[in-house]
């Protein structure tokens, strides 16, 4: 029996049950969208300028989300921020939705103040904590849910709130190709085809995890992916305890592609995973296929993935639930427990 078919070896590991939370992915996101319809939302955000969306880590990915759309579907500039200011052409006008799972993050907190001084309209999706006591003060809209996941487990909930929210104000269009049922409805279809009880052979997930094994993966995105690109590398940062890096199409074709030569050690170490969609344009396909050549020309390893669906958010969603089992299953094979972050933990408080 290989390691990640042995069922019982990953529960034991597996002692806050991650994998019960990548499951519930599609419910968590219903849950916020049905909150979010019945929530009071005030005449005033129905007239925004422009949208900054603040958060860190597992709680900023959401936002990234959300806004990683085609150019032509952005009817106002949108800008995720991931510090502790906010840009200066934020003003009253302004909509900033900050994210914040334990709602004690030191840069949201004081991206918080920084809004509340230009008198921006602010929404807080958040579980508990201060930012959630500091915005009422303030007057801002607080959205929170109530789990007791780690933030990178949280996403579902993040994500339907930040996405029925900009929905509602028709920041984002809901054209079909923007719609996000069918997108729910096709995650909940195959994340029983990733999950531990279904063996290797059969199993995308296990077979990418152990593709990945001892080496570095360069997750590679473009275009409307660019989001879940980051998502794959800081999944398997957190849940696999393993370095992983990120590049972007097309502009990896003006630098990365060049840094492949040295040092020559590497170039047997590393695996790029490469993420496609077919909503890039023909431009940017021929640039992933030079890109595959140049790995290819340095006998470099690579896998291509290529999401289901026919929709945007479809897209997203089936490479992200793809790229978290991926994360859970190193996890596994490096023989740690995917939901500690103590490193994370311990230099929060320094």
């Amino acid at each position: 029996m290989t390691t990640l078919d042995n069922v019982e070896k990953i529960k034991e590991l597996d002692k806050s049950d991650m994998a019960g939370y990548i499951l519930e992915l599609p419910k968590q996101i219903e849950s916020s969208l049905k909150k979010i319809k019945e929530l009071n939302l005030p005449e005033s955000l129905k007239d925004v300028h422009n949208l900054c969306l603040g958060g860190m880590g597992g709680s900023a990915i959401a936002n990234y989300l959300a806004i990683n759309l085609p150019m032509s579907e952005k009817k106002i500039p949108m800008k995720v921020i991931r510090e502790y200011n906010i840009p200066a052409w934020v003003n009253e006008n302004s909509l900033v939705v900050l994210t914040s799972h334990s709602g004690k993050t030191q840069e949201t907190l004081s991206a918080l103040e920084s809004a509340v001084k230009k008198q921006a309209k602010v929404f807080i999706i958040a579980e508990r904590g201060q930012l959630e006591e500091m915005g009422k003060k303030a007057g801002a809209i607080v959205f929170d849910y109530d789990t007791k996941a780690v933030p990178r487990a949280s996403l579902g909930y993040q994500l339907g709130a930040v996405f029925g929210l900009l929905t509602r104000l028709k920041i984002i269009g809901q054209p079909q190709e923007l719609r996000i049922k069918p997108a729910i409805d096709l995650i909940k279809k195959i994340n029983s085809d990733f999950e531990p009880k279904v063996k290797s052979d059969n199993n995308v997930a296990k077979n990418l995890a152990y593709c990945c094994l001892d080496y570095l993966p360069v997750i590679v995105g473009s275009g409307i992916l660019q989001s879940v690109a980051w998502r794959w590398k800081t999944q398997i940062n957190e849940n696999a305890n393993q370095t992983a890096f990120t590049e972007i199409l097309p502009e990896a074709m003006h630098n990365a592609i060049q840094g492949t030569d040295f040092p020559k050690r590497f170039q047997d170490d590393l695996i790029y995973i490469i993420l496609k969609n077919s909503f890039d344009s023909p431009k940017l396909i021929l640039q992933f296929k030079k890109f595959e050549n140049v790995l290819e020309s340095k006998k470099i390893r690579y896998e291509i993935i290529e999401p289901l669906g026919d929709d945007i958010f479809s897209q997203k969603l089936s490479a992200l639930i793809l790229g978290d089992w991926v994360s859970y299953y190193l996890a596994m094979l490096n023989n740690v427990d995917p939901t500690p972050v103590e490193t994370i933990e311990k230099n929060k408080q320094i």
